[in-house]
């Protein structure tokens, strides 16, 4: 099945179908390639074999970016670290795309990530970020390999042998976890859209990369049910809903919920203005709930993102790191909600001698960690706390996932 393959982009530089060699004893068995005499070989010698332009039944593919702080050229000096107004990096990722991309296709239906390395080089950190940032969103990395890395394997040149040994680890580890994909998502606000323009897009990137847990709410999709956990909706789009869904949002925030959106959802009917302000938000109280509805059309997404952590409130976050750097995290739990996996991928290098900590919200006693260098499970650093539980770091892996039990 699909949903159980470990794909691979054949690389341009692997001519002769003698190079599946160093594929045997690792997961990779489906192949992307084009058509012809090669890829028969390739076929012959036991190999999945995928046309570049289909997707298999039961996978989506995403045409992804290359995840990692993103580097740039200005004022005559190269690999400038881009920024927002924050001050903190820019992270390329695809955790929201991902997150779209599950949304939107039916239950199930494997997420392919399409991302071609950024950097030349023999280095497997780069490579092992790949794979975890598709992991920790629940969906799989087409392992893409640089041509250094390529042409390195063909000359067996040691720094490759090594770095091909840790990208198969890698795809091993999560071969061995595709049962994590059976956990639920945990969130705090959810994000309402279309997904028609690139705003709301951006603007889960940016919840994301405050450290708060989202859930796509697809318009086309809604139902009731689409807010049940939630404490807050976030509408980024251009257009108010109307009918149904407009009377359904509102129903939310008056049993408690809030909502955050542009000046396009206009007067709601029974609000009251509240007695707290927001220099860019007309605040009011609904029922139970709140709302909040920009004074002028939404800009700056960097702003508007920083804004709804404020509006919702940080003492609703399900994980709260502290030292921890660029990275992506995701909390999602069991069915019946005895288990939680905490999943996080770390973009830059990492201090052997740093704390790094996570507070994870919940009744958790209990957490394992691992990594996919020491895939075994193993007992960590942990301090209870009254909302939940503090869990100290190793300082090295840029691949952390805690397993934690009630």
């Amino acid at each position: 099945m699909p949903v159980n393959w470990t794909p691979m982009r054949w690389p341009a530089e692997w001519k002769d179908p003698s190079a599946v060699s160093f594929l045997r004893g690792t997961p990779v068995d489906a192949l992307i390639m084009d058509p012809g005499a090669l890829a028969r070989q390739v076929e012959r010698a036991g190999f999945k074999v995928l046309r570049p332009t289909e997707a298999p039944p039961g996978v989506s593919i995403v045409e992804g970016v290359w995840p990692g702080i993103r580097l740039t050229s200005r004022f005559g000096a190269k690999d400038v670290v881009s920024t927002g107004p924050t001050g903190e990096p820019w992270v390329d990722s695809n955790l929201a795309p991902i997150r779209l991309a599950q949304a939107r296709q039916p239950a199930g239906t494997a997420i392919w990530v399409r991302a071609t390395p950024r950097e030349n080089s023999l280095r497997a950190e780069p490579l092992v970020a790949a794979a975890g940032d598709a992991a920790v969103a629940g969906g799989q990395w087409v392992i893409a390999l640089p041509p250094a890395l390529a042409s390195g394997l063909l000359a067996r040149i040691p720094q490759a042998l090594q770095t091909w040994k840790t990208v198969s680890d890698t795809a091993a580890f999560f071969a061995t976890k595709r049962d994590w994909n059976r956990y639920q998502p945990e969130a705090v606000p959810g994000v309402l859209s279309d997904f028609a323009g690139a705003r709301p897009l951006d603007v889960m990137h940016l919840i994301a990369r405050a450290g708060q847990q989202f859930r796509v709410v697809l318009k086309q999709k809604f139902t009731p049910a689409s807010l049940a956990g939630l404490k807050a909706v976030i509408d980024p789009d251009p257009a108010s809903p109307s009918g149904s869904l407009r009377r359904d949002v509102l129903n939310f925030v008056a049993e408690g919920g809030m909502l955050i959106a542009g000046p396009e959802w206009g007067e709601i009917r029974n609000a009251r203005p509240s007695a707290t302000t927001h220099p860019r938000f007309r605040l009011a109280t609904l029922g139970k709930g709140s709302v909040a509805i920009s004074r002028t059309p939404l800009g700056d997404p960097y702003l508007f993102a920083s804004d709804t952590g404020i509006l919702i409130s940080h003492r609703h976050d399900l994980l709260r790191f502290w030292n921890g750097g660029p990275l992506s995290a995701t909390y999602a739990t069991a069915p019946g909600r005895i288990k939680a996996l905490v999943q996080t991928v770390f973009y830059s290098g990492r201090d052997p001698g740093g704390d790094t900590a996570v507070r994870v919200a919940g009744p958790w006693k209990t957490a394992t960690l691992s990594t996919v260098e020491q895939p075994a499970a193993r007992p960590v650093k942990t301090v209870p706390r009254q909302d939940g539980l503090e869990i100290h770091l190793p300082g090295t892996a840029g691949y952390i996932a805690l397993e934690l039990e009630a």
